[in-house]
């Protein structure tokens, strides 16, 4: 009888550790900057009903948020709806340490549809509901070009002059991970490109560069 009352308290416990630490519970925790100025409000409507309109739009300008979700993982697309085509996408995911606790990675990207770029990459610690900016979790915020650029470059081409989409994915094809990618802004750039994607894979308690 006291082994089934210590079992039956030990997923008590595990149950309430847990409570309040969803992806949807961070995410409500985010300052209004991190996420388009969205309030309390917003965030739970968004949550409910999947899509939002940003306020204070006009017949010239209107702007629309969709959320999508899935285990530990939240993306959020900003457009607009009045013929602009401008966006933004938002990303959160949640990791889980060795030790139990977790991280949590931001991602903000946005620009036009060929031509846009990685705004902000952030890491944090979470705990007690609290989150705690970490900059030593692996993930750098940007990438430079020649990454992503094969070692033969003409002597005419710079890399300076190659342009390219950049953009972190939160939630690539490899489960425990996230990607950094390039888009070729022109066509005459894709033959000098060595590779689209660099994977980040989680070990549980930082991010490693996969080696190619």
């Amino acid at each position: 009888m006291r082994r089934v009352t210590l079992i039956t308290l030990i997923i008590f416990s595990l149950t309430n550790l847990s409570f309040g630490q969803t992806i949807q519970e961070i995410f409500k925790a985010l300052p209004l900057s991190y996420t388009g100025e969205l309030t309390t409000e917003a965030k739970d409507s968004l949550i409910e009903q999947g899509t939002y309109t940003i306020p204070g739009g006009d017949s010239d300008e209107t702007m629309k948020v969709d959320y999508s979700a899935e285990k530990d993982y939240i993306r959020l697309d900003y457009y607009y709806t009045t013929g602009q085509s401008g966006f933004i996408v938002i990303e959160l995911r949640r990791f889980q340490k060795a030790d139990g606790s977790f991280v949590v990675v931001y991602s903000k990207y946005g620009g036009a549809e060929r031509a846009y770029d990685q705004d902000s990459l952030l890491t944090f610690d979470y705990e007690n509901g609290t989150l705690k900016q970490n900059e030593n979790l692996g993930l750098p915020e940007n990438l430079k070009t020649r990454a992503f650029l094969k070692d033969n470059l003409p002597d005419s081409l710079k890399e300076e002059n190659i342009t390219l989409s950049t953009s972190y994915n939160l939630k690539p094809k490899e489960t425990n991970g996230v990607e950094y990618e390039v888009d070729p802004q022109s066509d005459q750039f894709t033959k000098w490109i060595k590779t689209e994607r660099i994977l980040f894979v989680w070990n549980g308690k930082r991010f490693e560069k996969r080696k190619e």
